[in-house]
């Protein structure tokens, strides 16, 4: 891996541009004059968020559930008492707690009632860890997910 290490970075500048830059970079086993970029991709990109008037039917139990009845389904086996294997910032703009709120599909981010009403720009976010069904989707924007303790974590058994 380390000679193939940010082959795909010089892409960002084009395809053309990047495809002769990632030929050489092979060629040469990852050395380049240019030495490499240190960027964030997820930073760059704009957050796009659905409109609040936008929800969701409520769920009948039959042929749609809610989100924590779909983490019971899920046969999640993490203890509640596990250190939390989520890391994110718990301070955050209100934009991307909102963000992380609605694409969970566990209900692990929480804010709490007394911010969602006020005006701040910045809000705690609150983890509720043993919900975690390792979607991995905190890793798209600014969270980063690790193993939990024991291997513990969704067994999928129910159907």
């Amino acid at each position: 891996l380390y000679k193939t290490r940010n082959a795909s970075q010089p892409f960002t500048r084009g395809f053309f541009f990047g495809g002769a830059m990632a030929s050489t970079m092979t060629l040469t086993q990852g050395h380049f004059p240019g030495g490499h970029w240190k960027n964030h991709d997820d930073a760059t990109y704009k957050m796009e968020l659905g409109k609040a008037s936008e929800k969701y039917p409520e769920a009948d139990g039959e042929y749609t559930f809610d989100k924590l009845s779909s983490v019971f389904l899920s046969g999640n086996a993490t203890r509640d008492d596990a250190p939390n294997h989520v890391r994110i910032q718990t301070e955050v703009p209100r934009e991307i707690a909102q963000t992380w709120v609605s694409m969970c599909p566990a209900q692990v981010y929480e804010i709490p009632e007394d911010q969602l009403e006020s005006d701040a720009p910045i809000v705690d976010v609150h983890v509720t860890a043993s919900n975690c069904v390792q979607c991995g989707a905190i890793t798209a924007k600014g969270g980063r997910l690790t193993l939990p303790e024991g291997g513990d974590g969704p067994l999928y058994t129910e159907t």
